[in-house]
This record gives C-alpha cells, sequence and structure tokens, in this order.
C-alpha cells in the first residue's frame, strides 16, 4: 500500500492503538537494564493519549460554556481535574520502583503478566476516548449530561485504579501473578496496531 493510505489509516486510529503502537512487547522487559527504558515507553505513551483526552475535554467545556451548559460545566472540570491528576502520576510513577527493577530474576510468566497490564491499560484509555466522544456528542445534541458525564468519570477512576495496581506490582513483582484480564476487544486492536504499522508494500505491476 502507498504511504499515503497507512499515514491515513494512521491517523485514523483510535487511542487503543495509537496506545499499543508505543508499548513493549514481553522482550522490552526481559532484560533487566532495559525494563526502566519499557516502562518509560509504557508511561509516556499512556500520558500522551490522556492528554489528548483532556484536551477533547476542554474543547466539550468550551462548547458548554457557548451554548449556555454552565450547569454541567463543574461536573466536567472534575473529570479534567482528575484526567491532569493522572497524567502526572503517570509521568512521574517509576521514582521509588524497586521490585521489579532491582530483581536480580524474574520469571517469565511475570513479565507476561506485567505485559497483560499493559494491554488492559490501552483498552481503559480506548473506555475513556469512547466515553469523551460521547459526552461531545450529547453536548451536540443537548441531551441531558449527566449519565455521560457520570460515565466518563467511571472511566477514568477505573483506569486510575488499573494503573495503581500496575504500579503496586511494580513494587512487589509478587503481585503479578494475578493480572487483569485482555478483553478480546484490546487483543484485536493489537493486531490491527500491528497490521498498519506492518502493511507490506503494493505489488509492482
Amino acid at each position: 500500500m502507498s504511504d499515503g493510505f497507512v499515514e491515513n489509516a494512521q491517523a485514523n486510529m483510535g487511542a487503543v492503538e495509537r496506545l499499543l503502537k508505543g508499548l513493549p512487547g514481553i522482550r522490552g522487559y526481559m532484560d533487566k537494564e532495559l525494563r526502566r527504558d519499557a516502562d518509560k515507553r509504557v508511561r509516556m505513551a499512556l500520558a500522551s493519549e490522556l492528554d489528548q483526552q483532556k484536551q477533547a475535554l476542554l474543547g466539550v467545556q468550551n462548547k458548554l460554556l457557548k451554548g449556555g451548559g454552565l450547569t454541567w460545566l463543574d461536573d466536567v472540570d472534575a473529570v479534567v481535574q482528575k484526567l491532569q491528576t493522572l497524567v502526572d502520576r503517570v509521568k512521574t510513577a517509576s521514582y521509588g520502583y524497586t521490585g521489579l527493577f532491582d530483581a536480580v530474576k524474574i520469571g517469565e510468566e511475570q513479565l507476561a503478566a506485567l505485559h497483560q497490564f499493559d494491554l488492559s491499560l490501552a483498552g481503559r484509555v480506548g473506555e475513556v476516548e469512547n466515553a469523551v466522544q460521547g459526552l461531545s456528542t450529547a453536548v451536540a445534541g443537548k441531551a441531558d449530561l449527566q449519565t455521560p458525564v457520570d460515565q466518563l468519570m467511571t472511566k477514568v477512576t477505573e483506569l486510575d485504579t488499573l494503573f495503581s495496581q500496575r504500579n503496586q506490582s511494580l513494587l512487589d513483582p509478587a503481585l503479578l501473578t494475578n493480572p487483569p484480564p485482555v478483553t478480546s476487544i484490546e487483543a484485536n486492536s493489537a493486531a490491527m496496531a500491528e497490521l498498519s504499522i506492518n502493511t507490506p508494500p503494493e505489488p509492482k505491476l
């Protein structure tokens, strides 16, 4: 396929696919010396996607301000602040990690579990993106915003909780024996992201 087609496909990928492009595979955690780099890649990709959703949410706030939806400004701002707090946590989370990075030997099963955490985080980010889009649609249609606002806050809270669990697992790798399940959506998105990156060139005529 042409470079333009691939670029267009990548531009239209959702948050899950974009995030998965930046995640290291299990091999990224195998080498003890590279684990901090692998973790940083996860956190920076996650922070970048969350920041995009925060910017989209600020756009929703602006629509509310211009469209007379002042009643909901505080509720939406509460989500914006929670997103910003999470972004800040994600960027600085590596400080204090000891378990995974200082351990001489970590089993492949535990490393695979950590990768599973990463995939689940990608799925949660996709859910946040969908919730932001749902809220934006409700604002544009002048619909009641209680449900979409509540759903968005719930998704951000769930993502925050999952990231906390991942952090705790890095401090104590023994906790990696019980990673979150990877849904079929996350697995399919990983395959789609891989396909967009490794699209074969068009055959010559």
